[in-house]
């Protein structure tokens, strides 16, 4: 028994001894999208193109050992997807073109395990919280009127239209990524350098390519508001500056 407590106790003493501080900021620039089926679904009227954003924040971290440590992020992120289309016109055969894009501003509060500190595996939960969300469409033309999905459409623009309260306000997702630092003032101060990917498993609802929410009956039917789903998914390389505190 004496034997054990002595090796919880050095083990105790051994954690501490290797305990450190680490406080920083980073930046990130990042491939995004928006997961929806129900657009994916759609075929020529919807589909995505590839879109990009970013998030910057603060770091703060807690070594246990040279192998494991728990890291918070506060990151202030933008999210965008873009859309292309085209929806029949009434009459006739030619079709209207559409470019449109969603644009999401989140607060996204992610908790690391790190295995490593030089090079390092991280993983762990992630909490967004949505701050505001826009939407723009611009269609080649505003004239006439549109046929989709058996109801007639009235072709409008649309310049930075509010759609936060289409959006779930919370989501909880995941987040990995890997990575190494570099000294630039030895054991000090370290350049981070690496790669990380997010993924929001809560369904965030939203709307797609056309602007449209999952409540609207004229246009979305009741097998498209079963696939009527928003996850953002979005990953890419990052940047940052961080300080081991001796």
């Amino acid at each position: 028994m004496k034997k054990i407590v002595l090796i919880l106790v050095f083990a105790a003493v051994s954690t501490i001894s290797f305990a450190q501080l680490t406080l920083g900021g980073h930046f990130a620039y990042n491939s995004t999208w928006l997961m929806n089926k129900q657009v994916f679904d759609e075929g020529a009227e919807m589909d995505v193109a590839a879109s990009f954003g970013h998030y910057y924040g603060l770091i703060a971290g807690y070594y246990f050992s040279d192998n494991f440590g728990l890291e918070i992020n506060f990151n202030s992120n933008k999210i965008e997807q873009k859309y292309s289309g085209s929806i029949d016109y009434v009459i006739g055969d030619e079709r209207n073109n559409y470019n449109a894009s969603t644009v999401l501003k989140t607060t996204d509060i992610p908790i690391l395990m790190k295995f490593g500190k030089n090079s390092y595996f991280e993983f762990g939960p992630m909490f967004q919280f949505v701050n505001k969300a826009t939407y723009t469409r611009t269609f080649d033309e505003t004239a006439n009127l549109g046929w989709y999905n058996d109801h007639f459409y009235t072709f409008s623009n649309e310049v930075n239209k509010a759609v936060k309260s289409d959006f779930n306000g919370i989501g909880i997702g995941v987040c990995m990524g890997f990575g190494a630092n570099f000294n630039l003032i030895e054991d000090v101060l370290k350049l981070n350098f690496g790669m990380r990917f997010n993924y929001i498993i809560t369904d965030l609802q939203g709307v797609n390519g056309l602007g449209l929410n999952k409540e609207n009956t004229s246009f979305i039917s009741d097998s498209e508001r079963v696939n009527f789903k928003t996850n953002p998914l979005y990953g890419g390389l990052k940047l940052g500056l961080v300080y081991f505190f001796e």
